[in-house]
C-alpha cells in the first residue's frame, strides 16, 4: 500500500440518520492504494449503509465523501468506470444465459480483462450456456464477483461476497482478491462475519459497532495492540484505550507490557475480539 498517493477513498466525518436511528455516527476513515480493509461488526451495525454512502447510493446526513478524489455525488463516468460492487442479494440480467450476461456487462468497461473473466469462470464451475435464473445463489454471487473484478477496478466493494461460496472456491477468492489489489493498486473494502477469511486476506481491519468506527489498524498491530486484561483492582493502567469492559475484563487497545507490569494480557484471534467487543 502506498499511504503517499490521494486516497481512493475517504469519509470526513460521516453521519447518516434514518428517522431517530443513527445508522453511522460521525466517521473518519481514509482507503490508500493497495489496502484490502475487513469490515467487520453485527448485523445492523451499519457496514452496507457505508457501503452504499460510499457508492452515492445513500446521502450523508452530514460530512463528506471523496471517491477516486471526486466527491461521491458528483462522480464522472470514468470514475464510475473503476468501481466494483458486489451487494449481499445480486443481481439481474434474468433471461440473459451466463455468456450473453458477460458480454453486455464486458462492454461497459474497456479494461476488461477476459483471462481473468476466463479463469474465474473455471474455477467458479460456472457453465456459460446456463440461463442466470437457474444458477444457484452461490454461483450467483460467483458471477456477480466476475463482473465487478474482471476490469480490475481501482475501488471494490464487497457486502459480505463469499457467504454463499464453498469453502475451497471461498479461500481461493481471497487469495486472488489480496493479489488483485496488490497488483492494480486498488483499494478493497469488504465485509464478511467469516473472522477467518478476513484474518487470511486483510492489510486493515475496520471494527464498527452501532454505527461508530471503533478500530481501524493494520492487521499485525491488531495482533500485537489489541489485549484482554484481567485486572486485579479497578485501576485501568495508562495510555491504553478501553473499548470494552466486562467485570474485571479490560479489552484495550495501543497495549504493551511497559504499560501493564503484572496484569494478565491475552492475545484474540479475530472472533475472540468481536465477541468480547460485544459482550
Amino acid at each position: 500500500m502506498d499511504m503517499n498517493q490521494a486516497p481512493i477513498l475517504e469519509f470526513n466525518r460521516v453521519t447518516k440518520k434514518f428517522s431517530d436511528t443513527t445508522a453511522i455516527n460521525s466517521l473518519s476513515v481514509k482507503l490508500f492504494p493497495g489496502m484490502v480493509v475487513g469490515l467487520l461488526g453485527q448485523n445492523g451495525a451499519g457496514k452496507s449503509t457505508l457501503m452504499r454512502i460510499a457508492l452515492g447510493i445513500i446521502e450523508p446526513t452530514s460530512g463528506e465523501i471523496s471517491t477516486l478524489g471526486e466527491p461521491v455525488h458528483r462522480l464522472s463516468s470514468a470514475a464510475k468506470a473503476q468501481i466494483g460492487y458486489v451487494p449481499q442479494q445480486p443481481f439481474g440480467y434474468e433471461g440473459f444465459s451466463v455468456a450473453r450476461a458477460l458480454e453486455l456487462h464486458r462492454s461497459f468497461y474497456p479494461m476488461w480483462d477476459r483471462e481473468l473473466e476466463d479463469e474465474w469462470l473455471q474455477r467458479f464451475s460456472l457453465d456459460t450456456k446456463q440461463q442466470v435464473q437457474r444458477l444457484s445463489v452461490g454461483q450467483r454471487q460467483s458471477l456477480a464477483l466476475i463482473m465487478a473484478m474482471a476490469y480490475r477496478p481501482k475501488l471494490l466493494l464487497l457486502d459480505e461476497p463469499v457467504a454463499s461460496l464453498d469453502p475451497i472456491a471461498r479461500r481461493k477468492f481471497m487469495l486472488d482478491l489480496f493479489e488483485l489489489a496488490l497488483e492494480s493498486g486498488s483499494a478493497v473494502l469488504f465485509s464478511s462475519h467469516i473472522t477467518s477469511d478476513l484474518e487470511r486476506v486483510a492489510s486493515h481491519l475496520a471494527l464498527i459497532k452501532d454505527g461508530e468506527l471503533v478500530l481501524f489498524k493494520e492487521l499485525d498491530s491488531v495482533r500485537e495492540e489489541v489485549k484482554l486484561l484481567t485486572l486485579v483492582d479497578d485501576e485501568v493502567p495508562t495510555g491504553l484505550r478501553v473499548l470494552n469492559r466486562s467485570g474485571n475484563k479490560l479489552l484495550v487497545d495501543n497495549f504493551s507490557p511497559e504499560k501493564c507490569p503484572g496484569i494478565e494480557a491475552s492475545a484474540l484471534n479475530m472472533e475472540q475480539l468481536f465477541m468480547e467487543l460485544h459482550r
